[in-house]
């Protein structure tokens, strides 16, 4: 009888095996060495007990079950017993009994034990690799700590993160170029991904398979990691009252991240930048001085690109055309080089941040720009057949075409300037009931001036034949007014009587 209790409670506590799993590997390994020694297992029984402490299961014997015949009978060692061979070893048997005679696994062929042991240590790094992954893929998404272990020549470092043999890699490309890194260092690190055997894939995208084990990749360098240090860092995105609405990120150089709140108590920005500043400076410190900008997300692009151009003020942003998405942000001389940023990088963050086609000029250079789209329409237009310039002159657009209400008032019919009106075409206003529909303030971040909001405001006058009978109608809400109101208590639209 093999006593196995050193082994198997190694097994059970260096690594983390079930004890069942245990067990059924050693008889799985013991039946194997049989099975080569004798040419078959349908005969053999393994059996535990327990040790001399008490300890269940720490004691193992092996069984040859061999049938009692009589000596003229006798014809398989393997599987049978003669009678007076079975006499010898119990008393009282006859032809026909089974009897269970133990084995000395020592007894075993060299090559048999050899075999077996390999496959239990296979079946063991099997077990391992299985444990390990779903370990390491309960981390894939998160930050970890680990610690840098080993450089390797391709730049890439090895890191220990505590998963028994099992290494992480950090890759250059997850690296950041603002940092240097030092073996034995600790950090925290963002896992992409993890993955176990043949899961990768080529660089042509092809499946390819790898020897076997669990690979994890790190990075420091991905939006993500800054993702998820704001998240550890600002309770209200925890508590779900703030959300990361988009981020974006040049590594090393700046990032910008658009929160958002569905609580008007809630200022997302505040939340999530913490009392002067504190909570966004613990991000940069991780990140080793990366500029960090928090903008307020909008669901109106225009505003939302003008948030996203901080820390440059922008004066207005001017749809060009919505269908490539392209707008134009104009800025005062002094900031243009702010909304660029060095090396066009805040530009181009603010494009990935909104995912729209972002131009930043000054008002000069935005007026030569409309000279010159004006002097292309021109040249186009001189190759388009009269009659087809007189069908486009005769036939404006309609309501319906320009997505204005068939109730409400388009602002071409109030009178207004034709550049103010076209510079409230430009932000998305084409009526004046949707005018209203904007407070003062959310006009501003629109680009109009308060000259500009009140001269609209006063343009809604109410003629002398709409009050003959002593009532007119708000050209705005629709609500029954006594002659002479100056403002409408339901819209607060202000109006001049002729």
């Amino acid at each position: 009888m093999l006593d196995l209790t050193e082994e198997i409670n190694s097994m059970i506590t260096d690594r983390r095996m079930d004890e069942d799993k245990v067990l059924s590997l050693i008889r799985d390994m013991l039946v194997s060495a049989y099975k080569r020694k004798f040419g078959t297992d349908e005969n053999a029984i393994v059996r535990f007990f327990p040790n001399d402490r008490g300890e269940e299961n720490r004691q193992v014997e092996i069984y040859s079950v061999k049938e009692v015949v009589n000596e003229e009978d006798w014809y398989d060692s393997v599987k049978q017993i003669p009678l007076d061979e079975a006499e010898n070893l119990v008393d009282d048997v006859e032809p026909g009994d089974q009897l269970e005679i133990p084995l000395d696994p020592k007894s075993f062929e060299y090559s048999a034990v050899q075999s077996a042991k390999q496959r239990s240590q296979q079946v063991v790094k099997e077990y391992n690799t299985d444990r390990v992954y779903v370990d390491a893929k309960a981390m894939e998404g998160k930050l970890v700590i680990g610690e840098i272990k080993k450089k390797l020549r391709n730049d890439d470092f090895l890191v220990n993160l505590n998963l028994e043999d099992t290494d992480a890699i950090f890759p250059v490309r997850g690296q950041s170029p603002r940092e240097t890194y030092e073996i034995t260092e600790k950090l925290k690190f963002f896992v992409e991904k993890v993955d176990k055997g043949d899961e990768g894939r080529g660089r042509d995208g092809a499946a390819k398979k790898r020897k076997g084990g669990v690979r994890i990749l790190l990075s420091r360098a991905s939006k993500e990691f800054v993702k998820a240090l704001i998240e550890n860092e600002v309770p209200e995105i925890s508590s779900g009252d703030v959300e990361i609405r988009a981020i974006a990120r040049h590594a090393g150089v700046r990032t910008k991240v658009a929160v958002d709140t569905r609580k008007s108590d809630i200022d997302p920005v505040g939340s999530t930048v913490g009392k002067a500043g504190t909570r966004i400076q613990t991000v940069m410190t991780e990140c080793e001085g990366e500029k960090i900008d928090v903008v307020r997300y909008s669901d109106d692009p225009l505003v939302f690109i003008a948030n996203a151009l901080i820390p440059a003020q922008v004066r207005r942003v001017v749809t060009i055309d919505p269908s490539t998405k392209h707008v134009v942000a104009i800025v005062d001389d002094s900031q243009l080089g702010i909304a660029i940023g060095q090396g066009g990088v805040n530009v181009k963050l603010a494009k990935a941040l909104c995912d729209w086609n972002i131009e930043v000029k000054t008002q000069d250079q935005f007026n030569e720009m409309e000279e010159t789209m004006e002097i292309y329409r021109n040249v186009d237009s001189l190759f388009k057949s009269d009659d087809a310039a007189e069908e486009a002159k005769e036939e404006p657009l309609t309501n319906d075409e320009i997505g204005i209400d068939p109730d409400d008032t388009p602002l071409t019919d109030i009178g207004l300037d034709e550049s103010l009106v076209k510079k409230l075409h430009d932000v998305d206003i084409w009526s004046i009931q949707e005018f209203f529909d904007y407070s003062d303030e959310e006009l501003h971040e629109k680009g109009l001036t308060d000259e500009e909001i009140a001269v609209v405001r006063n343009s809604v006058e109410i003629s002398e034949e709409d009050e003959e009978d002593g009532t007119f109608e708000c050209p705005i809400c629709h609500t029954e007014l006594p002659a002479g109101t100056e403002v409408c208590p339901n819209c607060g639209a202000e109006f001049e009587f002729e």
